[in-house]
C-alpha cells in the first residue's frame, strides 16, 4: 500500500498548484474560497479516501491549502451508497467494510455552500499480461585505470497489453531500508515515474537507478483524467489559466487506477 502513497503525493501538489490559479481566482480573494480541491485516486483492494481543502486564492498571504471539514461525503455506486467519515485535515475515508472494485462506476457527492459537487470515474480493470525481460540489471563500473570503455547492459524491456489504447504510466521505487547509492550521492532518487502515454512497452536502463538493490516496479493503468492532470503540469499562461479538472463545482480530479508489480534487482 505504500506505493499507492508516493504515487498520488506528487500529484497533490500538482492539484494544489493548478487549482491556486485558476481564471475566477484573478478577481477576488472572497471567491476564490468558494470552490473546493478535491483529491480522489479510487484503487481496487483499497479503502476509499477522498481529500477535499479550499482553494488557494492567488491574491492571497498563505500558500498552504485548508482543509473543508464537516462534510457529508457520500459515495455511490449503482448498487449502493456510502458515507464516508471526517477523518480530519480534510480527510474522508471509508469504514472498511467495503473496498474499490475494478470495473465500477463510483459517483461522488457532497454539498458546500448550498451548490451539489459532483464526478465520477470508472475503475479500470488490471494490466493484463505485465512482464520484464530481466529480474536484475547490472550497473556498469567506470574504472578509468582499466584501459577501455565499461559494458553497457541492455535495458530492462517492460511490456503488456494494450488493445484498445488504455492509458499507462511506470513507477519504480527502490525497497530497501538502507540503500547504498549507485553515484556516491550525487543523484538521489529512490523513485521515479514515466510520463502516462498509451502504450504497452517501456525500458528501464541503468541510468535510471540511483541505487543498488531491489526495486518495485509498478505498471498503473489509469483513466484520461488522470492523463489530462498530467499535461497541465506546465508553466505557460495556458496552464496556469485553464487548470484540468473532472469536478463538477469544484476542481481537482476524481479518478480510478489499477496495478500490477514486478522486481528488479539493480546490482
Amino acid at each position: 500500500m505504500c506505493y499507492f502513497k508516493n504515487l498520488i503525493a506528487p500529484l497533490l501538489g500538482v492539484v494544489l498548484l493548478l487549482s491556486g490559479c485558476e481564471k475566477e481566482v484573478l478577481n477576488s480573494k472572497a471567491s476564490s474560497l468558494n470552490r473546493p480541491v478535491v483529491e480522489a485516486y479510487f484503487h481496487p483492494g483499497h479503502i476509499p479516501a477522498v481529500k477535499i481543502t479550499q482553494q488557494i486564492p492567488l491574491d492571497g498571504d498563505s500558500t498552504e491549502s485548508r482543509a473543508i471539514a464537516g462534510l457529508l461525503v457520500t459515495v455511490i455506486t449503482p448498487e449502493d451508497s456510502f458515507a464516508l467519515i471526517d477523518q480530519g485535515n480534510g480527510i474522508y475515508d471509508g469504514d472498511g467494510t467495503w473496498l474499490i472494485e475494478e470495473g465500477k462506476i463510483y459517483q461522488l457527492s457532497f454539498v458546500l455552500n448550498n451548490e451539489t459537487i459532483t464526478s465520477s470515474t470508472l475503475i479500470p480493470t488490471m494490466p493484463v499480461g505485465y512482464k520484464a525481460s530481466a529480474s536484475t540489471l547490472d550497473v556498469p563500473t567506470f574504472d578509468i585505470g582499466s584501459g577501455g570503455p565499461p559494458t553497457f547492459p541492455d535495458p530492462i524491456k517492460l511490456t503488456w497489453e494494450n488493445t484498445d489504447g488504455s492509458w499507462y504510466l511506470v513507477v519504480v521505487e527502490n525497497i530497501e531500508t538502507d540503500p547504498t547509492s549507485i553515484f556516491n550521492g550525487e543523484r538521489e532518487r529512490p523513485s521515479f515515474r514515466s510520463e502516462p502515454e498509451q502504450s504497452n512497452q517501456y525500458e528501464l536502463g541503468f541510468q535510471t537507478f540511483s541505487f543498488y538493490g531491489m526495486h518495485r516496479v509498478i505498471l498503473f493503468k489509469i483513466n484520461a483524467e488522470y492523463a489530462s492532470l498530467y499535461d497541465d503540469n506546465g508553466t505557460s499562461s495556458q496552464n496556469l489559466t485553464t487548470p484540468f479538472t473532472n469536478i463538477t463545482g469544484g476542481l481537482g480530479i476524481f479518478t480510478g487506477i489499477n496495478s500490477d508489480t514486478l522486481y528488479v534487482e539493480v546490482e
